[in-house]
């Protein structure tokens, strides 16, 4: 996944002069810290993105990731031939996409802000603030949005990003992305001993400990930082940092992320988490109590050779409005990915 990711991005950027070697780098810095130059807000931010990317090519991320890499290739395409009111289109559907990560706005404002929809691009701008993107480097250096700098609305965007970034910990977020990089790294080639010795092996059993033993002292950090201070959400952490301490969430024991998923409601009421997070560790939660899912996100190993075996869904005709509304794609597409022929719902969605 991670090969796929950076072989597109680099394609599309070596057309038009971005080294491949620093598209390669991209998951391993920090957003916020990187040396900016000639057009590089919109490298800078590509980085961000693919962070997430990354972290959608983990589990039951895999075919997001496929259908965000393919969207966003599009974008750049579209932005390379200076069509730029589709390029904004199209990472506005990366938003979606992507489960709303709020970088999908702002690079859709960039191009909007290209193709004279002032309007959007300040719309788009004020959604990805709200929702916890505070780069100020961006704002600031990306050349792509230079021309919005002489509109009135310019002077209110840039305040609000200041009181947004005043109320950020940036030590919490700087160690939570840290955190969710190293559980990555961890996982690195994890996926092909398992596909090569299967879980009831030795070699499985050997690498379930060495993942364990990993996560624990990971895990205990995240605990303690939600004991003092709350879920890290998108106002005290900036969305990626709360991106990061979701994706720890979801390699914890089941009994915590039980503990935590009423967090995570509450934070979705102050918009202060990403839906499609809380809907993925809302499924998982469900499955493990017994109960049906609510998203379609889970599936489990079938006792005889073929593919998974989705897990009950609740209401299942109006699943994938359900999955629409957090950011994820048709069921059916999530299921092809797991090589899970899906002919629709049953029924009719009768809900209003």
């Amino acid at each position: 996944m991670r090969f796929v990711a950076l072989v597109v991005i680099a394609w599309n950027r070596s057309r038009r002069g971005v080294s491949p070697s620093r598209v390669a780098n991209l998951h391993c810095l920090d957003p916020y810290d990187v040396n900016l130059g000639t057009r590089t807000g919109r490298r800078h931010h590509t980085r961000r993105l693919f962070l997430t990317i990354l972290l959608l090519g983990t589990g039951a991320g895999t075919a997001r990731a496929q259908g965000l890499i393919a969207t966003f290739a599009s974008a750049d395409t579209a932005e390379h031939q200076r069509r730029f009111g589709d390029a904004t289109r199209l990472y506005e559907r990366a938003y979606g996409e992507s489960g709303f990560d709020p970088v999908c706005m702002a690079l859709a404002a960039g191009a909007a802000a290209r193709a004279g929809l002032s309007d959007i691009a300040f719309r788009d701008l004020n959604r990805a603030i709200d929702e916890g993107f505070l780069d100020a480097q961006y704002f600031a250096r990306d050349t792509d949005t230079f021309v919005l700098h002489r509109d009135p609305r310019w002077t209110g965007l840039e305040s609000k990003l200041r009181e947004r970034r005043a109320a950020v910990d940036s030590s919490l977020r700087q160690e939570l992305l840290i955190l969710a990089m190293q559980d990555q790294q961890s996982r690195n080639g994890v996926g092909a001993v398992l596909a090569r010795f299967g879980h009831a092996s030795p070699q499985g059993d050997s690498v379930d400990r060495a993942i364990a033993a990993a996560d624990a002292p990971r895990l205990d950090r995240l605990k303690a930082i939600i004991a003092a201070r709350g879920w890290p959400g998108r106002k005290l952490a900036a969305d990626d940092g709360a991106h990061a301490a979701w994706l720890l969430v979801q390699h914890a024991p089941f009994d915590y992320q039980r503990e935590v998923v009423p967090l995570l409601l509450s934070a979705l009421q102050r918009n202060d988490v990403r839906a499609g997070d809380v809907a993925l560790l809302r499924d998982r939660v469900l499955v493990g109590e017994g109960k049906a899912q609510i998203y379609g996100t889970q599936a489990r190993s079938s006792d005889k050779p073929g593919p998974p075996v989705l897990d009950a869904i609740a209401d299942e005709p109006c699943v994938d409005a359900r999955r629409k509304s957090v950011g994820l794609e048709p069921l059916a597409v999530y299921l092809k990915s797991l090589g899970i022929t899906y002919d629709g719902p049953p029924g009719v969605c009768k809900a209003t």
